[in-house]
């Protein structure tokens, strides 16, 4: 049985992908409680967020020696759990939002206390949401900058883009619908075809072409150090909520 305690947007995609019957508790509906699945779930999802956890893991303390926990709380290290749950199997991972649409990828990293038996079983759990990639849990503040916080990243682009489109005289249904299916087709011909990111970018902007008018922008007003500091501010971030947790 599979006890997913939280149900926001990440329990809730798992819950519908996985093919076993699940235990849901969130402390914003009238579902089980945290207790009830911790009781009856060998393996359990910490599907809360960060400034949520403690509360949820002192609640579940008294019932998961010897179980399976599977944390997704940000910043939130393995070792503080297993220091907080002694005797449970713990594993962290790093999902994103496409996990809504199947489409997801997550980083997984095990404690100490977890077997090779129990990173298969996250594995097969998170692999119904999209890809998995196993990393040494120092790299998880890295992982959360780029593909934690990454959709957000290109939903904004493609806001913006779509938002300029309106600004040279599109309609905004069509502009959004062109930078919508622009991000997506992109993203297929990325994975479909065994081609380096700057030769693509290569092979759209011809030599003094419209596209070479558009990168000469965003390389004259630095678009590069502008998304290297957003993703080192999100890391740091991530080490931040470790810190704050750490005093739990």
């Amino acid at each position: 049985m599979i006890g997913i305690i939280g149900f926001g947007n990440m329990g809730s995609a798992i819950a519908s992908r996985v093919k076993v019957k699940t235990l849901i508790s969130d402390k914003n509906k009238r579902i089980s409680s945290n207790v009830s699945v911790a009781k009856n779930s060998d393996t359990i999802i910490l599907a809360v967020k960060p400034q949520d956890i403690k509360d949820a893991l002192k609640e579940i303390r008294p019932y998961v020696k010897n179980k399976l926990v599977i944390s997704i709380a940000a910043g939130v290290r393995t070792a503080l759990i297993e220091k907080l749950l002694p005797g449970a199997r713990v594993i962290r991972v790093m999902p994103n939002m496409p996990a809504l649409a199947g489409k997801g990828i997550s980083a997984i990293t095990r404690g100490r206390g977890a077997k090779a038996v129990d990173m298969k079983k996250a594995c097969g759990i998170f692999s119904k949401v999209g890809e998995v990639v196993e990393v040494k849990e120092d790299m998880m503040d890295a992982v959360t900058a780029v593909s934690g916080s990454g959709p957000a990243y290109y939903f904004l682009f493609t806001y913006l883009l779509a938002k300029a489109g309106e600004g040279v005289g599109l309609d905004k249904k069509l502009s959004l619908k062109l930078a919508i299916q622009t991000l997506i087709g992109a993203a297929e011909l990325v994975k479909s075809k065994d081609i380096a990111l700057e030769e693509l970018v290569k092979r759209v902007a011809s030599k003094g072409g419209t596209t070479e008018a558009a990168l000469k922008v965003f390389k004259k007003e630095n678009l590069e150090s502008i998304i290297k500091k957003a993703v080192k501010r999100a890391a740091h971030r991530s080490k931040q909520l470790y810190k704050k947790g750490r005093r739990i």
